[in-house]
């Protein structure tokens, strides 16, 4: 109780900080809005073009602007030379990490919901019944992007360069969860000739929220040893 206690004190620290000074948020959106305006202007002369490679500007989007706020996870810890004494502090070091995945998947989802809403606008998408499905495809995807993420920040936030060194560590990583909503897309935003869904989205919620058990399993393990280090 004492450990669930400290995570939802620091989900709320993390939480109120950001609404203070709304860093990460804003910078994702900014960012991830840029990608979809110039995707969607590249390609405005072709309505075919904007529902075929539409959905793959979705994902990049988010994809890359995540990373500005994974980069920002552990800033404030940072600036204030903390990331040290997480370890001495009176709760298991795992619910620091864990905290810090909750509250950047908030950051993150606040952003996917921005662009999902942007996409809609800029590539012309009415297909109102799917918006749940993608919600929660972008979740799932959402927490596996983060749960490896968070700890690939807490080991690059003091390197120079850092954010660079964050996006070449992570992709490779982040491969299968990719194929994933690749595969999944047709049945998210895509409809056959016949104008029936021709893949369901749910198996791929299934595989990445399987994929995000893994990565944080993995992560609570590991996270110890990176803060040491």
């Amino acid at each position: 109780m004492q450990q669930l206690r400290a995570l939802v004190s620091i989900v709320r620290w993390d939480v109120l900080l950001e609404l203070k000074r709304r860093d990460s948020t804003l910078n994702m959106s900014l960012f991830a809005l840029l990608i979809l305006f110039v995707a969607s202007y590249a390609m405005a002369d072709n309505r075919q073009h904007l529902q075929e490679f539409g959905p793959i500007f979705y994902w990049v989007a988010i994809f890359f602007a995540g990373t500005v706020g994974l980069a920002r996870a552990f800033l404030v810890e940072r600036e204030a030379g903390a990331l040290n004494a997480i370890l001495v502090a009176p709760i298991d070091v795992t619910v620091f990490y864990l905290a810090k995945v909750i509250a950047t998947w908030m950051y993150v989802m606040v952003m996917a919901v921005l662009v999902l809403a942007a996409y809609v606008v800029l590539f012309d998408f009415d297909e109102w019944d799917r918006l749940g499905r993608i919600l929660v495809t972008t979740a799932s995807f959402v927490l596996t992007y983060v749960s490896i993420g968070t700890l690939l920040s807490a080991m690059t936030t003091s390197l120079r360069g850092g954010e660079v060194i964050l996006r070449l560590l992570l992709f490779p990583l982040l491969v299968p969860a990719i194929v994933v909503v690749y595969w999944a897309n047709e049945g998210l935003f895509k409809t056959s000739e016949l104008g029936l869904v021709t893949h369901t989205p749910w198996k791929a919620i299934a595989a990445l929220l399987a994929m995000s058990a893994i990565y944080l399993s993995s992560c609570v393990l590991l996270f110890p040893k990176v803060v040491e280090e």
